[in-house]
């Protein structure tokens, strides 16, 4: 009756902070314009046949974009998902962050209560669910894939604490799928988690087969995201990413924390700035911090430092916690400076992610030392506290664009029943269709992430024509846009060129007169040329998987059938045994 009262103590704890998410608005946020139009390219390439899509043909002005070719796309097959079952692109959206938000909330719960306290586990749900950070991600940034990667982190510590203690086949498995779910969600938290969760995989093993294990289990989630990794590391070099991504605004030199801002009690709407003026705010949270103060003050203790093997996993979360907070802040610059590839996480404050993963099952350690009686009562007013800590973070600003001046209005909740009635105020996903974004040649990305190298003049409006000439003596009789591929029929009096108004990039193929042909591009202006001998012609372009690409869709179907193998035969004959 006790664990039923938590249970339903914790449920609406979470929905009021879900709330302000589910009211019939679109929330504003950084990313808010860019998950949007992701999502309506996304369902038109599913519309289209393309479910694996890779290149986008939409973007800059219909001259294409290799968008999902890098940025993981998990979540939006899951937007995708809910919008085919029914829901519009909309509330699929919406529904997509409750979701990982559930699950995140989930995951915290039972992998506390796998490694501390039953009781503590649904404090430690709580102080995650309610986390700053976290409504930070959905209410201020409001980006759904880093946001997600917040449902992934307690799954992965929970498959591999599973197998480092031989308990039931399926830890491995979680584990995997886990982190190949955390890959496939957002790649910056799994760069930034991976070496935590590897020296996580050394806490507390029953033998150093199950070490072995648990990192194999790490391994096979890496292999289950080769059809997505693998492609992107090896072809980046097509595109304009180290620049766009890790330079002007986006240089991670620019946006270390002060320790203070950690302990702040902050709450903004704007963005990270340089130096300590941020117009966002990054508290840690006072439940996160208690959590790591209250797990050293215990550590302290003599009858605990007598027994430090058993106490391991605290020793870990705290150590990783603390690890990931000095990663924060200005302090850790000269060791940002060793490792390049840390320059692409672009934000040293993401690393608050994990932090907060790592401090919230902490919550649950201090249990274990109180009564057993008494337990159920403090997760009561742990959570109730939590949430009272929270709940002036939990509100929304919503955008709607003003058709009457061009430009987008913010509101907050008590105004926005009222907006909503305004004849010149719309939501932006009523007006944002697959039309609109090649008209006004959006991009989907903060700058020119993924624009092909070859183009070093960017589009500036939408073609006329699929096709042009090259010359003066071919002449395009037709052409058009055909979803992943492009079609032209041309009369050529000499050898001529054929110029098709979008962009190269690797797996671009072409056929003049059903017979394959090399098709390059301009330069300077990116766009596909193939050329054509005297005569009429019918010319096609299509996009297809390069060699990288199908290596890497073989080793995630090998590493998948392997997974299944040792699960269903090998963990299963030993459980069994």
């Amino acid at each position: 009756m006790k664990r039923a009262i938590t249970l339903a103590l914790l449920a609406a704890v979470l929905l009021v902070a879900v709330w302000p998410l589910l009211r019939p608005y679109q929330v504003a946020g950084h990313s808010t314009y860019v998950d949007l139009v992701r999502i309506v390219a996304f369902h038109e390439a599913a519309h289209n046949g393309d479910y694996t899509p890779r290149w986008l043909p939409d973007f800059y002005f219909h001259y294409g974009s290799p968008l999902f070719n890098f940025y993981a796309p998990l979540t939006y097959y899951v937007i995708e998902l809910l919008h085919v079952i029914g829901g519009s692109a909309f509330w699929a959206l919406k529904l997509a962050y409750l979701l990982f938000w559930l699950a995140a909330a989930a995951g915290m719960y039972f992998l506390a209560r796998a490694v501390f306290d039953p009781d503590g586990a649904f404090a430690a749900a709580a102080v995650y669910g309610l986390a700053p950070y976290l409504l930070t991600d959905i209410y201020v940034r409001h980006g759904i894939a880093e946001f997600a990667a917040f449902a992934w982190m307690p799954w992965i510590l929970l498959g591999l604490w599973r197998t480092q203690r031989a308990e039931g086949r399926y830890g491995p498995v979680l584990a995997a799928l886990a982190y190949a779910g955390l890959i496939l969600t957002h790649n910056i938290t799994a760069m930034i988690a991976s070496p935590f969760l590897l020296l996580f995989v050394m806490v507390r093993p029953e033998s150093r087969r199950q070490a072995v294990r648990a990192a194999a289990s790490l391994m096979y989630g890496i292999g289950l995201s080769a059809f997505f990794w693998l492609p992107a590391m090896w072809e980046v070099k097509y595109v304009q990413a180290a620049p766009s991504l890790t330079g002007g605004f986006f240089e991670y030199r620019h946006h270390f924390l002060a320790f203070w801002q950690l302990l702040r009690r902050h709450w903004d709407y704007g963005s990270s700035q340089a130096g300590f003026n941020d117009r966002m705010g990054f508290m840690y949270g006072e439940w996160l911090w208690l959590s790591l103060i209250a797990a050293l003050l215990i550590l302290a203790l003599p009858s605990v430092r007598k027994k430090l093997t058993a106490n391991r996993p605290a020793i870990f979360f705290l150590a990783a916690a603390a690890a990931c907070l000095f990663m924060t802040v200005g302090a850790s610059a000269w060791l940002w400076g060793w490792f390049p590839l840390l320059s692409f996480v672009q934000f040293p404050w993401r690393f608050l992610l994990p932090a907060s993963a790592f401090g919230a099952v902490l919550a649950a350690y201090p249990f274990g030392l109180a009564a057993e009686k008494t337990r159920p009562y403090l997760s009561w007013l742990l959570v109730l506290l939590a949430l009272l800590a929270s709940v002036s973070f939990c509100r929304a600003r919503y955008v709607f664009q003003d058709t009457a001046k061009n430009s987008f209005a913010f509101v907050f909740a008590p105004e926005a029943a009222a907006a909503a009635r305004d004849s010149n105020l719309v939501r932006p996903d009523r007006f944002l269709d697959i039309e609109t974004i090649r008209r006004l040649g959006v991009t989907s990305t903060a700058s020119n992430d993924y624009l092909p190298k070859t183009c070093v003049k960017v589009p500036d409006h939408l073609p006329d024509n699929a096709a042009e000439s090259g010359g003066d003596e071919l002449t395009v009789l037709s052409s058009r846009w055909g979803y992943g591929q492009m079609i032209a029929e041309v009369q050529a009096n000499v050898q001529q060129d054929v110029l098709f108004n979008h962009f190269y990039f690797p797996g671009w193929e072409a056929k003049v007169d059903g017979v394959a042909t090399l098709v390059r591009p301009e330069p300077e202006t990116g766009r596909m040329t193939v050329t054509v001998e005297p005569g009429r012609h019918f010319v096609e372009l299509h996009f297809a998987d390069t060699p990288i690409r199908l290596i890497g869709q073989l080793i995630a179907v090998a590493t998948a059938l392997t997974l299944l193998l040792w699960a269903v035969f090998v963990l299963r004959y030993e459980e069994e045994s």
